[in-house]
């Protein structure tokens, strides 16, 4: 996968409290970079945003894998790239990057799958063909 193989980037802001004493991001944060990028995507491409409590159909996260490949420092400015690499009947695969702003290789990559959730049955259901018609549309 290429840099330009990407068709959405948010830009992240870097806080004080995302580094450790030597100036490196902590890994544990690094969830919170991926999820501002699928928060932006879902806005961007589906046109809401997940947690919005009047929304009864929702996407959310039911696995993750992240690879840690190069090291984030303090004030190094940074961008999550996010893409939809699969749609499944229910569930959804993202292949995101973090990645220096500029630069053609990632710092750390996730692999994540999305599932359709909703909230007032708790149960999981079948991805509506509008949003399966965005995302497809954006991605090609």
């Amino acid at each position: 996968m290429k840099r330009e193989d990407f068709k959405h980037s948010v830009p992240v802001q870097m806080r004080f409290s995302d580094v450790d004493g030597f100036g490196h991001v902590n890994n544990g944060v690094y969830n919170d970079y991926y999820d501002i990028g699928r928060m932006y995507y879902m806005r961007d491409v589906l046109g809401w945003l997940p947690g919005d409590s009047q929304r009864d159909n929702q996407l959310v996260v039911v696995n993750t894998k992240i690879d840690f490949i190069g090291q984030i420092l303090l004030g190094q400015p940074i961008e999550v790239l996010t893409r939809v690499v699969s749609l499944g009947n229910k569930s959804l695969k993202m292949t995101q990057w973090v990645i220096e702003q500029g630069a053609e290789e990632p710092l750390s990559v996730c692999e994540s799958v999305m599932a359709g959730f909703q909230r007032s049955t708790g149960t999981s259901f079948v991805l509506p063909d509008e949003w399966r018609e965005a995302i497809n549309g954006f991605e090609k």
